[in-house]
């Protein structure tokens, strides 16, 4: 049985071919532009918009550092994500407890301190609705209190390629995912008077990304 940090790499690796299988299984390729470059020597607090689950899988092949994700426990019913959930590599939130959610964020706090950057889907979920849903709290009051970047994500047109938000082996078409990963911004010298600013400042980033032509 693999444990420790060993646990780790092992699920980066598998979860890598993973996604490289799902995304040759569906015709599916990905173009990435960075506004800087990005040292992965530390973790960072990792915020991408999402409206497809194809946001999910490409987060395995966009990001070369070891990452745990926070996601809705309605994950647990695939059979490659519940492995990793069970396993504590990546961490399930019951959207129904309040205790339990702030238990995950503790869980999440913990796993910084390892190293391992954490992925969150900031707006909570998503559905058929265009645009983007305001952003939740959460992502933003642990990057403060970790002291630790935000980096936002912008998946572009992840929605039209792979449509149905029920289903993970919904309606897919081949193309390519448009996707950027912007600057990381600073939270060393904030304060949780600053949460709701740097909240709606990692929201603008990625709507204004959006508002452009790829």
């Amino acid at each position: 049985m693999v444990i420790g940090k060993g646990k780790y790499k092992a699920a980066q690796k598998i979860k890598f071919f993973w996604a490289k299988w799902m995304m040759f299984f569906v015709g599916i390729h990905y173009d990435i532009k960075t506004e800087s470059a990005i040292p992965f020597n530390q973790p960072y607090i990792i915020c991408p918009n999402h409206k497809s689950y194809l946001d999910i899988v490409l987060m395995y092949l966009i990001i070369p550092h070891d990452f745990a994700f926070i996601g809705k426990s309605e994950l647990l019913r695939w059979p490659v994500i519940r492995f990793f959930f069970k396993r504590g590599v990546d961490i399930p939130v019951y959207r129904d407890s309040i205790s339990k959610a702030a238990k995950c964020l503790a869980i999440a706090e913990e796993e910084l301190k390892k190293g391992r950057s954490i992925v969150i889907f900031p707006e909570g979920g998503w559905d058929n609705e265009p645009g983007m849903r305001r952003f939740k709290n959460g992502a933003f009051q642990l990057a403060i209190d970790a002291k630790v970047p935000v980096l936002p994500i912008t998946f572009k047109n992840n929605y039209s390629l792979f449509t149905d938000h029920k289903d993970l082996s919904g309606n897919a078409k081949p193309g390519i995912a448009n996707i950027v990963i912007h600057k990381p911004i600073e939270t060393k010298n904030l304060s949780r008077k600053e949460l709701v600013s740097l909240r709606e400042q990692t929201f603008n980033i990625i709507q204004s990304e959006l508002n452009r032509e790829n």
